[in-house]
């Protein structure tokens, strides 16, 4: 190892560095058996600069898809994209997102489209974490900056177009790279992690006088007034899910104490009566990357995913274990791939036309994961009802995925 690599930044290096060349890829090998109902397009977001970079998360992206179809891997697909963090389908439109900057739309080929502002009506750019309403098709998000109003709430109607804005007095641009919806509100969180520059090495900073806050609006638009409820300060990275249980809302996140040390699964319950918040540990493994089903995101929920992340001795995690946590009892189910294989972000997938009551796991879980000893990366597909069990399919990629950030899977039947 030269001396030149050995003192690059992790994000530079090893499962971690760029790729630096677009691929088409077609009728890709298949261990296993894609289910034949599995049908759309997974596709997966991350920073790829491409030249060297401060931070991971700075500089181009680079988005890479996976096409399932008839029962096989029709194709993968990457392309460089200038957000790096996350993406969503809305109202027809993929799109690419990253905190400093608008969205991106790419089509169903990953080609880039250009930048989306909702016809002129998003001014700066929107938080990496938008959620969907399952009922409504609606999209709420945050976009957070340096000028006043430092914090604006929207809210998109099924056709992509916004209907409601909610400019929120808060006092200086603080980090939310996520937030959560119920069936009646929107939450998000005012903490003390100040933001002064995404292009920095290090962006955020920790501002000790900084009053830490949890606000809940209401979703409808019908008043804008803000429900504040004092919290511990904290660095929240990801939330899981929220819900509305009674007079209170239960908000399920990926918290720490402060930054740069270690998260857990925590949940807050916000009395809505009273005003007042109490939180306690759902898990207290270094759990990151959340999800759950879609048809779940605001309504009460059993089971949410994510990743065990551990061996940080680069800077970073070179050791994975993915887990399917039961929010309500604090046990979890691991899906371990081994030392040698480091799965990411998992998405879910719902089976298509499932009606079975009551059983929100019926899905599939997808998940790009790198494997050092042969140097290129898998997509696999594990059942989401037996998540420990071996997976279901396996589609060998040639080369690797660079390890990314958040990922989305697009059904045919959007």
């Amino acid at each position: 190892m030269t001396r030149e690599r050995a003192t690059l930044p992790f994000h530079l290096t090893g499962a971690y560095a760029p790729v630096h060349e677009e691929r088409t890829v077609f009728d890709l090998d298949v261990q296993g058996a894609v289910p034949a109902e599995l049908c759309g397009t997974y596709v997966r977001n991350g920073p790829n600069p491409r030249a060297a970079s401060p931070a991971w998360f700075v500089g181009e992206g680079m988005i890479h898809g996976v096409r399932l179809e008839n029962g096989g891997a029709r194709w993968y697909r990457n392309r460089w994209v200038g957000p790096n963090t996350s993406v969503v389908r809305h109202a027809g439109r993929i799109l690419a997102l990253v905190e400093g900057a608008l969205p991106v739309e790419v089509d169903e080929e990953l080609e880039t489209i250009g930048k989306f502002d909702f016809g002129g009506d998003l001014p700066r750019a929107m938080i990496a974490h938008p959620k969907a309403c399952p009922e409504t098709g609606e999209l709420f998000f945050l976009s957070y900056g340096r000028e006043r109003p430092h914090l604006v709430v929207y809210r998109a109607d099924a056709r992509g177009r916004i209907v409601h804005r909610n400019p929120v007095d808060v006092p200086a641009m603080t980090y939310m790279h996520d937030m959560a919806i119920t069936a009646r509100h929107v939450v998000f969180w005012d903490m003390p992690v100040l933001v002064d520059d995404w292009h920095s090495p290090q962006p955020m900073r920790w501002a000790d006088d900084y009053r830490p806050r949890i606000g809940v609006v209401a979703r409808d638009g019908k008043s804008d007034d803000v429900m504040w409820f004092d919290v511990k300060p904290a660095f929240i990275s990801h939330a899981m899910n929220a819900f509305v249980d009674g007079d209170t809302v239960v908000l399920d996140v990926v918290r720490a104490p402060r930054t740069q040390v270690a998260c857990a699964l925590y949940r807050y319950t916000l009395d809505l009566s009273t005003g007042r918040a109490t939180e306690r540990i759902v898990d207290d493994r270094f759990i990151d990357f959340p999800r759950i089903p879609p048809s779940r995101e605001g309504r009460p929920y059993r089971h949410g995913y994510g990743v065990e992340l551990s061996d940080w001795a680069t800077g970073s995690w070179q050791r994975a274990v993915a887990h399917k946590c039961d929010m309500t009892t604090g046990a979890s189910v691991a899906h371990d791939f081994g030392p040698a294989r480091l799965p990411g972000e998992f998405v879910l997938a719902p089976r298509p036309g499932s009606t079975r009551e009551g059983r929100e796991d019926d899905a599939w879980a997808i998940a790009f994961v790198y494997d050092r000893q042969r140097e290129a990366s898998d997509l696999v597909i594990l059942d989401a009802e037996r998540f420990g069990e071996p997976p279901v399919a396996t589609v060998r990629l040639p080369f690797r995925v660079p390890v990314g950030i958040h990922g989305a899977w697009v059904p045919d039947s959007a």
